[in-house]
């Protein structure tokens, strides 16, 4: 709890803990976004900077072309994992993908995200934005 609650903070921070890892464009890009946004945003991997808005209440991730956040990697299975919204906030699922996903550095099978969570699925890394 103490750890997410210091990445929590870092991103109301001017100083950024994570400005190595996101370029300057990217945090410009964030200050942008209206109050009450909540989202994905590329950190590494292809198409860094890329944004996604959660604005559904079920949003699929995964290689189909079908799903609300498409990744094109091999390593990110057909149906890799659900954000669903809860009274809480998003909630990131796993279900059941053969490499996992990474909350953090962590694997994680279910998980409520926190403002500045780091996201990994295959070579993708996102930055959790809850404005």
């Amino acid at each position: 709890m103490e750890k997410d609650n210091n990445q929590t903070e870092s991103f109301r921070e001017p100083k950024l803990e994570f400005s190595e890892e996101v370029s300057t464009n990217i945090i410009e890009d964030l200050k942008k976004i209206p109050k009450g946004t909540s989202g994905f945003v590329v950190i590494k991997g292809p198409n860094v900077g890329e944004k996604f808005f959660l604005t559904n209440d079920e949003v699929a991730i995964g290689r189909s072309p079908e799903s609300g956040i498409f990744l094109d990697d091999i390593t990110v299975s057909r149906q890799h994992a659900i954000l669903e919204k809860t009274e809480k906030g998003f909630k990131l699922i796993d279900t059941g993908s053969l490499n996992g996903t990474y909350v953090n550095g962590d694997r994680a099978e279910s998980t409520l995200l926190q403002n500045g969570d780091r996201i990994q699925i295959g070579k993708y890394v996102f930055l959790f934005f809850k404005l």
